[in-house]
């Protein structure tokens, strides 16, 4: 007799949460990296970033808003902090990985980067979880990939 196992698609919170992991092992990846290889490997994290940005403003916080007293709240707090995330990293490219202050100013986003990601798990996740239903957050999930996809046009 053949079995089938039937394996849940992962909802958006999974997505995000497993990017934000993706971020932190990226951040380490530049860390690590010898003079040849840090200048992909940012290349690398400034490209993981701007996708999970724009999955969080296209899909993510709009969900947010108006859910719960602290929807709208939360929502325009980390669209603020990621929109102030990408231009620390579009500095962080123009200066160059061959800067005497790259690392130390490496540190510092990833420091933001940290937190936001924090942030939104706290704040963010908690209130999909609870307000958006299950179904609606598989389908978020598959949106999210739409508008990156539409985004590669």
């Amino acid at each position: 007799m053949t079995t089938f196992q039937i394996v849940a698609s992962p909802d958006i919170v999974d997505v995000l949460r497993h990017e934000h992991e993706q971020i932190r092992r990226l951040c380490t990846d530049v860390r690590v990296a010898g003079p040849d290889r840090k200048k992909y490997a940012v290349a690398a994290l400034q490209q993981a970033v701007r996708r999970h940005q724009l999955g969080e403003l296209a899909v993510a916080h709009p969900a947010v808003r108006n859910r719960g007293p602290d929807g709208d709240a939360v929502a325009l707090r980390l669209q603020a902090k990621g929109e102030q995330l990408d231009r620390s990293l579009a500095e962080l490219g123009r200066l160059g990985v061959e800067h005497a202050g790259f690392d130390a100013r490496f540190a510092a986003v990833c420091d933001a980067l940290f937190d936001h990601a924090a942030d939104q798990e706290r704040d963010e996740f908690p209130l999909l979880r609870h307000y958006v239903p299950a179904q609606r957050l598989h389908m978020m999930a598959s949106a999210m990939q739409d508008v990156r996809i539409m985004a590669l046009d």
